[in-house]
């Protein structure tokens, strides 16, 4: 009669443990693939296109906005999973598709998409860190089609922050005090173009863009971030 012989060889066991870890890394890496993938990030609209008529605003043809974002109208955030994303503008209440463009937006991640007067889209990442204790933090965007050359912006009476902003550039963000108002310039000039003296409170964050079609209807408009 045979024995069945149960010692396991110190090769085998070995073998068998680094299976073992093997496993439990794959299923580690793909739960936290998962989570990853599960993540939101959040999308705002802008319509900053003087000329044009409202619009909706589409992500993966999902319609964002219950009413047509007139010029300079915004919606609120909304989340969508962490991945690649169609976003659309469309003339509100029907199917003509003005503007398209992808968006692959990271988890936890904030971005702004602008309709421009020419019918194509700006996105940003917004930055939703808090500001330093007792500022307000503030980017600056030139969506005007109308300025012939790049700008600056620069608190009112003080320095410049944003130099050679380019048709949709957009700047980085400062941390500036509280009640500050700001000047929008001519690239390298020290002649006010704009007065600026949006109402900036401690603690918020903002995106101020100036936009307008024509030389005589240039303007700025004020974004409240968070």
């Amino acid at each position: 009669m045979k024995t069945k012989n149960n010692n396991w060889t110190p090769k085998a066991l070995i073998s068998l443990f680094s299976l073992f870890l093997l496993t439990l890394c794959i299923s580690a890496c793909s739960k936290n693939d998962s989570a990853g993938l599960s993540v939101s990030a959040y999308v705002m609209a802008a319509n900053t296109a003087e000329a044009s008529v409202p619009q909706d605003f589409y992500v993966d043809n999902n319609k964002i906005n219950t009413s047509g974002m007139a010029y300079t109208q915004a919606t609120a955030y909304t989340d969508v999973k962490a991945g690649d994303h169609q976003l659309q503008f469309k003339t509100s209440g029907s199917a003509t598709v003005n503007s398209s463009t992808t968006l692959s937006a990271a988890g936890s991640n904030y971005y702004s998409v602008f309709y421009t007067d020419d019918k194509s889209t700006v996105t940003t990442k917004d930055d939703h860190s808090a500001p330093k204790s007792n500022k307000a933090r503030v980017r600056f965007i030139n969506l005007s089609s109308a300025l012939n050359s790049s700008v600056d912006f620069g608190i009112s009476s003080g320095s410049k922050l944003a130099s050679g902003l380019a048709y949709k550039a957009a700047s980085a963000y400062y941390d500036v005090d509280a009640a500050t108002t700001f000047s929008l310039y001519a690239a390298g000039s020290s002649t006010v173009a704009l007065n600026i003296p949006a109402t900036i409170q401690a603690g918020h964050i903002y995106t101020i863009f100036i936009s307008g079609a024509t030389q005589a209807t240039i303007s700025y408009h004020v974004l409240v971030q968070d």
